[in-house]
């Protein structure tokens, strides 16, 4: 399955470790590194500005032109913003603030199903890059397209013609984040520091901890630059907004202008990204269904990989809870706090903002009292969970998220953690992926990442359509984001560390 240098046989076999040929020969250069980074820059804004901020409110906006009241006859009044009414969506109606809800529930479906279907292929031959380039390209579209389709049909069509386009656009963007993420494991093998290192016959230790610094470096520097580029497109779109004086055209010129810019920055990783090639696929493998084999096979070996298991289980739920706090507040905040639009925008950039520092503000803890990674997800999983907490706190008392004012302290607190977890929940499970399947592992975090996100708003809109009040939503994220904390505290690193190490070299050992 993988080719090995026969003269590091023995200190692979000392350190405990393994190294692929490809990625000995082919150390990262700097140049190769500014483009990965430069891939964030260009598909951040899609995830932190167009189907974080933009495409929730315009799916509202438009089930809401063409929604009816509850007697679902008289039209939908769109000057009053807290009026309750019901769209058209599929056989039976729903809620026009659940609907963007749904839209990203069925997005989240279909992305499995492509996370699957090409995840294990990557894994072989020169497929990463070609996947990441083909997936981000046709969603970069999608997005850039948005505006101009919508002006196709009637204005009745738009919300479910908007609805398809954020399907595919999200479908592809998750997968192509999978190959994206799949280069954090290799490039902490083959990073310059860590080439070095291993010719001076260091501890196994030692080197795991370089390593794992290089993998943390990664992850907190992508997912800032990510944070930054979406901020720079909300700032644009906020400039869109204004320039036209309506909400509704801004916004969707806005989502264009986020797919523009997707497709113009690929240029560069397109151009510096060299694609690490793997061993082919076996000639006896069917590539439609070599790849669910594999997701098969590796998830009937869980139990030799139980520490990988439990951090996906409590990353399933940690990032629904995650993923859907962000449209579900946004949500809350037009309809029972008469936030508008424009609000929303500014609102917006907050979260990017002290998210990216916050990146960085953690990390300065993590040095300073030398913490554990895994120490550092407990402590931002913690202070996510006391989100929706405070927001149910509201039920009672003058206080949670009742006031406008609060949502500006709402989305400063939220953002200071966000950006963070999610660095270091990249940078530990990369540390638990077996050697040669980064692609497969990487496609089971986003399975479970986006795979979880239906869950989230499937049931928070199913609760906002039963009692018409959003805040009751958030008494679901409360317990996703609470269980997750819990696992985490069981999960040994070390060991799982040791583990992905095993399960590498007993399926090299089974394929010679």
């Amino acid at each position: 399955m993988a080719e090995f240098i026969p003269e590091m046989e023995k200190d692979e076999e000392k350190l405990g470790v393994e190294i692929i040929k490809d990625d000995k020969e082919e150390p990262l250069t700097k140049k190769e590194l500014g483009g990965w980074y430069m891939y964030s820059f260009a598909c951040g804004v899609y995830d932190t500005a167009v189907i974080g901020l933009f495409l929730p409110v315009v799916l509202e906006n438009l089930a809401r032109q063409a929604g009816y009241k509850l007697d679902r006859v008289t039209p939908c009044d769109t000057t009053v913003t807290d009026d309750k009414c019901v769209v058209k969506f599929g056989a039976g109606y729903a809620d026009t603030s659940s609907y963007s809800l749904y839209i990203v529930a069925l997005s989240v479906l279909f992305q499995c199903f492509l996370f699957i279907g090409s995840s294990s292929l990557a894994d072989h031959g020169a497929n990463r890059k070609k996947f990441l380039m083909f997936y981000s390209y046709t969603g970069a579209i999608a997005v850039a397209f948005f505006a101009l389709i919508l002006k196709v049909g009637n204005q009745s069509e738009w919300y479910w013609i908007a609805g398809i386009l954020t399907v595919i656009s999200n479908c592809c963007f998750g997968a192509a984040y999978v190959f994206y993420l799949a280069y954090i494991p290799i490039y902490s093998r083959i990073h310059p520091k860590v080439l070095s290192l291993r010719k001076t016959n260091p501890s196994k230790e030692d080197l795991l901890k370089a390593q794992e610094d290089i993998s943390t470096n990664l992850s907190a520097h992508s997912t800032s630059i990510g944070f930054v580029a979406g901020l720079l497109v909300i700032f644009v779109g906020l400039g869109i907004v204004l320039g036209l004086g309506s909400s509704d055209t801004g916004l969707q010129y806005a989502v264009s202008f986020g797919g523009g810019w997707w497709v113009v920055w690929l240029t560069v990783p397109l151009f510096l990204l060299k694609t690490h090639p793997r061993p082919p696929l076996p000639s006896t493998e069917n590539v439609f269904l070599y790849p669910f084999k594999r997701t098969f096979k590796t998830i009937l070996s869980a139990k030799k990989l139980w520490q990988t298991a439990k951090f996906l289980v409590a990353w399933f739920f940690l990032s629904d809870g995650i993923n859907t706090i962000a449209p579900l507040a946004a949500l809350f905040a037009k309809t029972n706090l008469e936030v508008d639009d424009k609000e929303l925008i500014i609102v917006a950039i907050i979260v990017p903002l002290t998210a990216a520092i916050g990146i960085y503000c953690f990390r300065l803890i993590e040095k300073f009292f030398k913490l554990s990674i895994k120490t550092m997800i407990l402590i931002n999983s913690f202070l996510i969970f006391i989100v929706p907490v405070y927001v149910l706190l509201g039920f009672v008392l003058p206080f949670g998220l009742r006031e406008k004012w609060e949502v500006w302290l709402f989305a400063v607190y939220f953002g200071l953690s966000l950006g963070s977890v999610q660095s270091y929940c990249q940078t530990l499970f990369s540390t638990l992926i077996p050697t040669g399947h980064e692609n497969e592992f990487f496609s089971l975090y986003l399975i479970t990442a986006k795979g979880s996100s239906w869950l989230g708003p499937l049931v928070t809109g199913a609760i906002a359509d039963a009692t018409h009040d959003t805040r009751n939503g958030f008494w679901f994220l409360a317990f996703s984001l609470l269980f997750p904390f819990l696992i985490f505290f069981t999960i040994d690193a070390e060991k799982g560390v040791n583990d992905a190490k095993d399960f590498a070299r007993n399926e090299t050992e089974e394929n010679v």
